[in-house]
C-alpha cells in the first residue's frame, strides 16, 4: 500500500517549542510502522516561509523575510533530524517547486470559477502601515465575548469572518485598526459544504474525535468563502492579471506543500505520485496535526483538492491532538511558560523524549508537561521497567551462562500472547492511536517482569540449570519482540538492544529468536536522574 503522511507545516517565526514536538511524533511512529510492514511510505513537512508574523520579525531584527526564513528552517530541519522524525522530505514554502505547482492551481481555480474579485475594505493599522492578516487581529469574540486572536475563538470554536470580530486591535502595536479599501480573491469555500458534509460522514469514524466536533460546528455555521490574496512582500506572487501586486494567502498554499513535497520526493525516487495522491485504491493519507490547525485539514484542504477536479484522494485520517500545558499552564512564549525542543535535545536521551510524548499523546484531552512528570517516566518507566527486565536479563546470561544457552524451548503461552501483541499495536497505530498502541507495550513488559520475578531464575541456576535456561531464553524471546514492537517509537535503544542480542528484524512480525549469543558488554538502556533536576528546570522555566 502507499502510504502519504503529512505533518503540519511550522512557521518560521521562532524555534520549534514541545508543542510542535508532541504534534509531529505520532506522523513518525505511524510511518516507522508502515515501512515495517513492507509498505511504500512518504513522511513530509517543511517550513512555512510566507506571512506577517516573518515579515514583522524581520523588521525587529533589521534582516530580509528570507534570511529569517533561512536560519529557522535549519533550525527546525536539525531539530527534527535529532528528534528522529524519518521524514522523507523536509521541504519549505518557498521552494520553486512549491511555488510553481501552486500558481498553477490558482491559476486553473480562477479560469474555473472558483475565485471571486472582491473590492472591499480591509483592517488597516496606519501606524504599521499594513494591512492586517487575520492572524494579527485582536478582538472580542462576538459569539461568547472572549478575547480572540484572528478568525477562530478558541474557546467556544467558532470560525468567523474578521469583520464579524468586535474591538479589533493590532496585535503587533496594539493600536486600534482601521478599514480601508483593498481589493482581493475570494476563493469560493462555501461551493464545497456539501461535499465537506460527505467527506465528514464517510470519515467519521476514522477522524478523531475534536476534528469531527469541530467539522460538524463549521458546517452548522455555514463555511464562508475566503480570501485567497494579501499584501504582502515576501511571499508567492498571484499569477492573475490585476492582482500581480499581490501574494497568495498562506492557508491556501501552505497545505499544497503535502503534495508539492511528496510530489518532488516521488519524481527524485523514481516513484509516480499519483499513486499516492490520486483514487487509486491502494493508498491511504493521514494528516498530522494539533487541534488548532484542524479546520484547514478537514475544511479547507479537502475543498482546494475537490476544487482542481483531478481525482484527488481525500484525506483519510484526521490525527489532530489536543493542546499542551507547562506545569498547568497556557504555553506562552511571552510569559515564558516555554520550553524548547532544542533545550530537551540538548539535555535528554532522545528516546526518553519520545517516550514522554508518546504514552502522554493528548489524543483527547490536553496534555500537561511537568518536570516531575519526565523525570519520573524515565526513571520509574523506562529505567524501572523496561530497562531492569532487558539489563537483569541479559546480565544474568552474561555472568552464569557466558552468554550462550543451550535450552531453547518457547513457552507457547509466551508466543501467542507476543503474535497477538503485535496484531492489536499495529491496529491501534494504523488508526493514529500511538499512545494506546505505546501503552499496550508496556503493559506487556510488566507481565514479562512479573514472569521473570516469579521463576526466579537466580535460584533455578543453582537448583536446575535446564530450566533456568528456558526461563531466561524466553526472556530474550520477550525482548527480542517487544524491542521491534517499539521500533516506531525509539530509534536508539532498540539499536543497542538487537547489538546486545546480536539479532536484527526488518519487518513488523513475531520472530522467534533461534540461537542466544548475546554480546560481551551490556550496558543500561537508560540512566536515572536526580530529582534535584525537577527544580533546576523548573528555575530555568521561570527565568
Amino acid at each position: 500500500m502507499n502510504i502519504i503522511i503529512g505533518v503540519s507545516w511550522p512557521f518560521a517565526n521562532g524555534e520549534l517549542h514541545i508543542g510542535h514536538a508532541a504534534s509531529s511524533l505520532p506522523g513518525d511512529v505511524i510511518a516507522r510502522y508502515h515501512r515495517l510492514k513492507g509498505n511504500n511510505v512518504i513522511l513530509v513537512s517543511g517550513t512555512d516561509c510566507h506571512g506577517t508574523p516573518t515579515e514583522v520579525k524581520a523588521l525587529k531584527e533589521n534582516k530580509s523575510p528570507k534570511e529569517i526564513v533561512d536560519e529557522c528552517h535549519v533550525s527546525f530541519d536539525k531539530d527534527f533530524e535529532d528528534f528522529g522524525i524519518s521524514f522523507d522530505l523536509y521541504n519549505r514554502t518557498d521552494d520553486e517547486y512549491h511555488k510553481k505547482f501552486v500558481q498553477e492551481q490558482f491559476v486553473k481555480y480562477y479560469n474555473n470559477g472558483y475565485l471571486e474579485e472582491k473590492e472591499e475594505e480591509q483592517l488597516y493599522c496606519e501606524h504599521c502601515k499594513l494591512f492586517l492578516a487575520d492572524r494579527y487581529i485582536i478582538g472580542i469574540c462576538p459569539k461568547c465575548g472572549s478575547e480572540i486572536k484572528g478568525d477562530e475563538c478558541e474557546k467556544c470554536g467558532s470560525l468567523l469572518t474578521i469583520d464579524e470580530v468586535k474591538e479589533t486591535k493590532c496585535s503587533i502595536c496594539g493600536s486600534k485598526t482601521s478599514y480601508k479599501i483593498n481589493k482581493n480573491l475570494y476563493f469560493k469555500l462555501s461551493n464545497f459544504q456539501n461535499d465537506i458534509k460527505f467527506l465528514l460522514e464517510s470519515k467519521r469514524n476514522l477522524w478523531r474525535e475534536n476534528a469531527v466536533n469541530f467539522t460538524e460546528r463549521y458546517l452548522n455555521e455555514g463555511i464562508p468563502d475566503r480570501c485567497a490574496s494579501r499584501t504582502l512582500n515576501y511571499g508567492i506572487d498571484i499569477p492573475i492579471e490585476g492582482f500581480k501586486d499581490k501574494k497568495l494567502y498562506g492557508w491556501f498554499e501552505n497545505v499544497w506543500g503535502y503534495v508539492t513535497a511528496s510530489k518532488k520526493y516521488a519524481e527524485n525516487n523514481n516513484l509516480n505520485w499519483e499513486d499516492f495522491w490520486k483514487n487509486t485504491g491502494n493508498n491511504k493519507i493521514y494528516l498530522i496535526h494539533a487541534k488548532d490547525n484542524i479546520p484547514f485539514h478537514s475544511v479547507i484542504f479537502p475543498s482546494l483538492l475537490l476544487a482542481t477536479n483531478d481525482n484527488y484522494k481525500l484525506p483519510d485520517k484526521i490525527v489532530s491532538d489536543e493542546y499542551i500545558t507547562i506545569e498547568g499552564e497556557k504555553l506562552s512564549k511571552s510569559k515564558g511558560n516555554y520550553i524548547t525542543l532544542r533545550h530537551l535535545l540538548d539535555n535528554y536521551p532522545v528516546d526518553s523524549i519520545r517516550y514522554y510524548f508518546s504514552i502522554n499523546n493528548p489524543e483527547t484531552r490536553d496534555f500537561n508537561f511537568t518536570y516531575e512528570g519526565f523525570i519520573n517516566s524515565i526513571n520509574g518507566e523506562l529505567l524501572g521497567k523496561w530497562g531492569n527486565f532487558v539489563n537483569r536479563t541479559l546480565q544474568f546470561i552474561n555472568k552464569s551462562f557466558d552468554g550462550k544457552l543451550i535450552n531453547l524451548k518457547i513457552n507457547e503461552t509466551l508466543e501467542n500472547k507476543l503474535k497477538e501483541l503485535y496484531d492489536v499495536v499495529g491496529k491501534d497505530i494504523d488508526n493514529g492511536d500511538t499512545k494506546d498502541g505505546l501503552s499496550k507495550i508496556f503493559d506487556f513488559i510488566n507481565y514479562s517482569n512479573k514472569y521473570f520475578d516469579e521463576n526466579e531464575p537466580w535460584k533455578l541456576a543453582k537448583e536446575a540449570t535446564n530450566k533456568c535456561e528456558e526461563i531466561l531464553y524466553n526472556c530474550c524471546n520477550i525482548i527480542l519482540n517487544i524491542n521491534n514492537l517499539l521500533k516506531p517509537y525509539f530509534i536508539e535503544t532498540t539499536k543497542r538492544v538487537e547489538g546486545y542480542l546480536n539479532v536484527n528484524i526488518v519487518e513488523w512480525s513475531y520472530n522467534r529468536l533461534s540461537s542466544v549469543s548475546l554480546s560481551k558488554e551490556i550496558n543500561p538502556l537508560f540512566i536515572r536522574y536526580d530529582k534535584s533536576v525537577i527544580e533546576e528546570e523548573r528555575k530555568l522555566l521561570n527565568k
